[in-house]
């Protein structure tokens, strides 16, 4: 019981943070928000696939915790990380820098004291794992960012 109220507040909180984010910011970092969760997802495929987490309880219960991973923190965070920087270099990776830090550390031990999943690498290799997440993500948002203003300019001139 306590765990699906942990559930719910961890997707609820998250998706409640959304009424806080412009839309302009919201449209804009969607598709990079949609490429973090694809990573994510395929991250946790490849440590469920190599056995490098483990979670009590039935592949349903897995493929929850994973869903409120990727619904919840991971999805929204690369929203609010970019719109809180900017899509600056320096900023985003400070505010990334600390989120993961968070993440990696303290709450990966909750979520190991409660029982939701346990992870079979150190915190410190998750750390360095989810930080390169953002230098391929940051890529990803630029390149993307540069695609869609040639784009304009293409439109603009044709």
């Amino acid at each position: 019981m306590i765990k699906n109220s942990i559930r719910i507040f961890i997707v609820i909180s998250a998706i409640g943070s959304i009424i806080f984010l412009p839309k302009k910011s919201f449209l804009k970092y969607l598709p990079v928000s949609l490429f973090s969760s694809v990573i994510t997802l395929s991250e946790i495929l490849y440590f469920t696939i190599h056995k490098l987490w483990k979670v009590k309880g039935s592949p349903s219960v897995m493929m929850c915790n994973a869903a409120v991973l990727v619904v919840g923190p991971y999805f929204l965070a690369s929203l609010w990380v970019f719109h809180l920087s900017k899509g600056k270099f320096l900023k985003y990776f400070l505010i990334n820098g600390i989120a993961d830090f968070i993440f990696a550390f303290p709450l990966v031990v909750l979520f190991r004291k409660l029982n939701f999943f346990k992870l079979k690498v150190s915190s410190f290799q998750f750390f360095k794992m989810i930080f390169m997440d953002a230098i391929v993500i940051y890529t990803f948002q630029k390149f993307y960012e540069m695609v869609k203003t040639h784009q304009k300019t293409g439109n603009q001139q044709g």
